[in-house]
């Protein structure tokens, strides 16, 4: 918790993918801690950002293809639960070309309006993705990881952020996930939708070396400064950069001013999440707020109008 607030992650959908030893029974039954609390003197959970089953085998990444299922096979209720859909999932990534994925996604944004259908860990074409905004999804998961390279006659799943359905879109701006020209050419195709996430994992705050495993992670896992991959391979698993970083590392490389680069990770990611009680500075919402120095150095963490850090 100290790593969220020094670097200024003061709230956050908490990621669950379904890997070799989580089986979907375990999962399903951790979903439950994943509900929306408040955390004294730390980052609010805002819920669960589930990540899988209806993924793409050949944009696996580091997850287990075994695992995957296709929505044409299953229901959103059997695979995550209906009380779980209602109550702590703010946020599925899917693969919109797998069969039955377009009625899933109609299905899930109609039944269920505290649900973010986001693009990800997919081979889908432009159009099949923009076939997938009509039906209700609004944001893409790491623009430009985990789904075809961006082509100029055939720009996949990633051009879809600039399309007239203006999706949200996330990107990872470590320098290792994206090129910083990737970056900027990113942020600069729709600044208003456009947000930073850290993809960070358990290892953030660590020394670098070789760490073990884990349910969600079955791999001996090798950092290396932020970046964590499977030991052995370049198979990148995660990131360890803090939001703070991020902004910096967007306002250095893409000449936008800080203000522009803080938006990316507050009121840009309240409007893709539809959240409405943090993410801007005005009257009636929450006093969540951190006080940068002219360089983007986190100063001060508020939470609920509390100061929980001061640089010292």
């Amino acid at each position: 918790m100290t790593i969220h607030i020094k670097h200024n992650l003061r709230r956050s959908p908490n990621t669950l993918f379904p890997k070799e030893s989580l089986r979907f029974e375990e999962w399903k039954k951790i979903l439950p801690s994943l509900s929306p609390r408040d955390c004294p003197d730390g980052a609010s959970l805002l819920g669960a950002h589930v990540e899988g089953p209806f993924l793409a085998p050949s944009k696996r990444g580091a997850h287990n293809a075994d695992l995957f299922l296709s929505p044409s096979t299953t229901s959103a209720e059997a695979t995550y639960g209906s009380t779980s859909l209602t109550s702590t999932i703010k946020l599925i990534t899917l693969a919109p070309e797998l069969p039955g994925s377009i009625p899933l996604i109609s299905h899930l944004t109609e039944s269920y309006r505290n649900v973010v259908i986001s693009l990800g860990h997919s081979a889908a074409s432009y159009g099949t993705g923009t076939s997938a905004l009509s039906a209700g999804a609004t944001a893409l998961t790491h623009t430009f990881n985990a789904m075809p390279p961006f082509h100029h006659r055939d720009p996949g799943l990633a051009g879809c952020i600039a399309s007239p359905e203006a999706p949200y879109y996330s990107v990872i701006p470590d320098g290792i996930h994206l090129h910083p020209a990737t970056l900027t050419a990113a942020y600069r195709a729709n600044p208003e939708k456009c947000v930073l996430i850290t993809d960070s994992i358990e290892l953030a705050g660590l020394a670098d070396g070789v760490y073990p495993g884990h349910a969600q992670i079955p791999h001996r896992q090798r950092k290396r400064g932020n970046e964590v991959v499977i030991e052995g391979t370049e198979t990148l698993i995660g990131s360890c950069i803090g939001l703070d970083e991020c902004v910096r590392n967007l306002k250095g490389w893409s000449g936008c001013s800080l203000a522009e680069a803080v938006r990316c990770v507050t009121e840009n990611a309240a409007g893709m999440m539809g959240e409405r009680e943090r993410g801007k500075l005005e009257v009636g919402r929450r006093a969540d707020f951190v006080v940068l120095g002219d360089g983007g150095e986190v100063l001060q963490t508020w939470v609920g109008g509390v100061k929980v850090y001061e640089r010292t």
